[in-house]
């Protein structure tokens, strides 16, 4: 897929294009990138026009500003949905990426067609204690230990793949970027404070087997949000969609259809 590019005031989102008709948004979580919906984003876009963005901060979205927080994330949306002249599209957000489209959901709510939030970060009880892992690497050691924890299936076991995610994220950019990301985290409204407000249709998928956020969320934040259905992906982790793309490709469509 073609990469393009949006100014977003004194910022550059970047974003792939595919498909056509109804439109529908995806949005990565932190350590993610467009690039990783690549095979879901391909299947949905059999029968959507499917935008896959690299968040501000992240990949090849630029990399500048003070401020990188939640409602500055839901703005950049907004202002890709304003140059494809969209008025109402679905959105997909996976960890972090579900927080900005729940963020997106409660202050657009006329442009939110359905909503669909992935193993959703964002919740006041992820910011009490000790973090179970380091997500600001300082080494391919600290690296493989993201991986582990947030990835169950074999590409957390490719050889390698630590030290190269390292040099990636260090060579991005997004590490330099990885205190300014915290502060913009830590001012972000939480979701309990957002799911009041969103009156989209809802799904929470969950990886049942997420060793990062408990699965038992989905079916509690799914109740925190007017109508909302939950659903368990079997055999997969914190980001269903590389664990297990077709289950999760086949979830969304059931629900966006």
């Amino acid at each position: 897929m073609t990469t393009h590019t949006l100014p977003v005031h004194d910022k550059t989102l970047a974003y792939t294009f595919a498909g056509e008709g109804p439109a529908l948004v995806i949005v990565h979580g932190v350590g993610g990138h467009k690039e990783d919906w690549a095979e879901v984003a391909g299947a949905l876009a059999m029968s959507h026009s499917v935008l896959a963005i690299d968040m501000l901060g992240f990949g090849e979205s630029s990399k500048n500003g003070d401020d990188l927080g939640m409602a500055v994330q839901a703005a950049a949306i907004a202002a890709l949905l304003d140059a494809h002249e969209i008025a109402r599209a679905t959105l997909v957000g996976n960890s972090v990426g579900g927080w900005v489209t729940a963020t997106f959901a409660a202050t657009y709510p006329e442009r939110v067609e359905k909503l669909v939030l992935i193993d959703v970060a964002g919740f006041k009880a992820m910011f009490e204690g000790e973090p179970p892992v380091n997500f600001d690497p300082d080494s391919a050691e600290e690296m493989q230990k993201l991986i582990d924890i947030t990835i169950n299936g074999p590409v957390a076991q490719i050889p390698g793949i630590a030290e190269q995610a390292f040099e990636r994220y260090v060579a991005s950019g997004e590490k330099a970027i990885s205190a300014t990301w915290g502060k913009s985290i830590f001012i972000s409204p939480r979701l309990e404070e957002l799911f009041p407000s969103i009156t989209a249709p809802t799904l929470v998928l969950w990886g049942a087997d997420d060793k990062l956020f408990p699965s038992v969320l989905a079916g509690v934040f799914a109740a925190q949000i007017a109508g909302a259905q939950s659903h368990l992906i079997g055999g997969a982790g914190h980001f269903p969609q590389i664990d297990q793309p077709e289950a999760t490709i086949a979830a969304i469509a059931r629900f966006v259809q």
